[in-house]
């Protein structure tokens, strides 16, 4: 199971942690008791804690229960805690840490408690819907979750303007919504880390690590606790200045060197690639791929009940574009549609949506929800916006036409964010910030990393020569010396490292795990089973 199906169920699975039952004997703080979960985790611990409801009404004493999971260290000298974000906006992340326990406890030297909670508005915590049943956002959100239509094409991109704005009205009048999702914005996640770590740490500071969206987050509770920061790691950077106060176009700025990029490798490996051997040369195969979605433009395949069109072709790349894992499967579709096979197509891009890790519905509507109520955007007709539209194709030909959803959905959003963080990111933190960008990721853009470090003061950048969303994708042993170095004992990469990685992306029998067995931090597999 890859990083982002994994993501991806754990907004399905959530809800199957509850309350904590038997005690297990543990640690445990004056604040938070931590037990066994109700499905059994070996050696993994649960627990509730409550939190301020609205930290901007002083005088309420509403609390918020927050579903907290702890993976214990393993050295027998424990460090402290690491809290996690592992993204979306709307990914719960008790069930993504469970899953990965025994990477995560590798990369940061199992020195810390792993520590991880469903943020507000994920999961079954103040969760984010605006419809009451799974049909209704289907019919409503599926629709333009599925559509990527160009600027050229003006009358699809201005039903898919319409249609995110029947999204955003059904969530502006909701009964009970306009409230519950102003309490789940960015600056209320911040608080809630910092309350967690007063009830899990002895020292008062946080440690943490944030991907993805989790950048954010982390960014902010940098910014506004910049005094209460031990180590902070950001890893696949987006940037929080376009995050809450424009639209995110920065994201797309790999996308495209990022798919070239795959198919150079795809070349250089013809054996693992079902590509391989069609073209010679990277840029001739682009083309090909590039006149394959344009004639799908005009002319959409039908394959039993799968409509193959441009929008098909391109939530393909973009999500089989997350995870190296995901590469073969994209080569084999490209070609099987390059070949005139739509049928094989058909049956790959369906057992990628099965699996997971093709989005096309949420679970609930967190993702703008929150996303859309952080910001703070001009009101613009759908004329207004084309020069957005045009700003995101421009900055990617294959993947920009994606943004033009969230920019839609947040241009029509009513229900802001109680509190907002407003500042310019500008601030020392008490130890430095690592921040680490991927060099090919299609999700977000190693500009984004470097200019987040320009505001804090001392961070430093290690970029993670491998492809993939997050540093956890594509081993490297250089990239995990650094984050174990970062956490065990503060040390930062110096200014301008790149980490190579130790496989090329299509090969399949190598993962981060397998540079982790190498390196001697994770055990053989029969030594975990024993």
């Amino acid at each position: 199971m890859t990083w982002k199906s994994i993501a991806l169920q754990a907004s399905l699975l959530a809800s199957s942690f509850a309350s904590p039952s038997t005690p297990l004997e543990s640690q445990e703080s004056d604040r938070i008791s931590w037990s066994a979960c109700e499905i059994e985790l070996p050696g993994i611990q649960c627990a509730n804690f409550s939190v301020p409801l609205d930290y901007t009404d002083l005088d309420s004493e509403a609390t918020l229960n927050l579903q907290l999971l702890r993976v214990p260290a393993v050295a027998e000298q424990k460090k402290g805690s690491i809290l996690f974000n592992f993204g979306g906006p709307g990914f719960p992340s008790r069930f993504t840490l469970a899953a990965l326990a025994s990477r995560f406890l590798a990369l940061t030297g199992g020195e810390y408690d792993l520590v991880a909670h469903d943020p507000r508005g994920t999961g079954t915590t103040l969760t984010a819907s605006c419809f009451n049943t799974t049909v209704e956002r289907q019919l409503a959100v599926g629709i333009p979750m599925q559509v990527v239509p160009s600027t050229d094409d003006e009358l699809a991109l201005g039903r898919l303007f319409g249609q995110t704005q029947v999204v955003a009205n059904s969530c502006n009048s909701f009964p009970g919504f306009a409230e519950s999702g102003s309490l789940i914005g960015t600056a209320f996640g911040a608080r809630d880390l910092m309350q967690i770590v007063d009830a899990i740490e002895d020292d008062g500071l946080l440690r943490f690590w944030g991907i993805s969206y989790g950048t954010a987050l982390g960014a902010t509770v940098a910014a506004m606790f910049p005094d209460r920061i031990d180590r902070i790691l950001i890893d696949a950077v987006l940037n929080p200045h376009e995050y809450f106060n424009s639209y995110e176009i920065e994201l797309w700025a790999d996308a495209d060197r990022t798919f070239f990029n795959m198919l150079i490798e795809c070349l250089r490996t013809p054996d693992l690639c079902a590509l391989g051997s069609r073209r010679t040369k990277a840029v001739d195969l682009e083309k090909d791929i590039y006149n394959l979605i344009d004639d799908l433009r005009e002319e959409p395949v039908v394959s039993g009940t799968t409509l193959i069109d441009s929008s098909t072709v391109i939530t393909f790349i973009r999500f089989a574009l997350y995870d190296t894992a995901s590469f073969p499967g994209l080569a084999a579709g490209l070609e099987a549609l390059l070949s005139g096979n739509p049928t094989e197509f058909a049956d790959i891009y369906n057992d990628f949506v099965n699996s997971g890790r093709i989005l096309t519905i949420t679970a609930d509507d967190s993702p703008f929800a929150i996303t859309c109520g952080d910001k703070d955007l001009p009101e613009q007709t759908f004329a207004e916006m084309q020069p957005v539209f045009k700003a995101l194709e421009k900055e990617s030909r294959l993947l920009g036409s994606n943004g033009h959803i969230l920019a839609s959905i947040c241009q029509n959003w009513d229900i802001q964010a109680k509190e907002r963080y407003t500042g310019n990111f500008e601030a020392t933190t008490r130890h430095p910030m690592l921040i680490v960008g991927n060099t090919f990721d299609s999700a977000t853009s190693l500009q984004s990393a470097v200019n987040v470090s320009a505001s804090f003061e001392g961070s430093v950048v290690l970029e993670h020569g491998g492809f993939g969303h997050g540093s956890t994708i594509h081993g490297s042993a250089c990239t995990i010396n650094a984050i174990r170095d970062y956490f065990t004992n503060g040390t930062l990469p110096k200014p301008g490292t790149v980490c190579e990685v130790n496989y090329p992306p299509f090969q399949q029998d190598m993962t981060i795990d397998n540079v982790l067995i190498n390196l001697g931090y994770l055990p053989e597999p029969e030594e975990q089973e024993a």
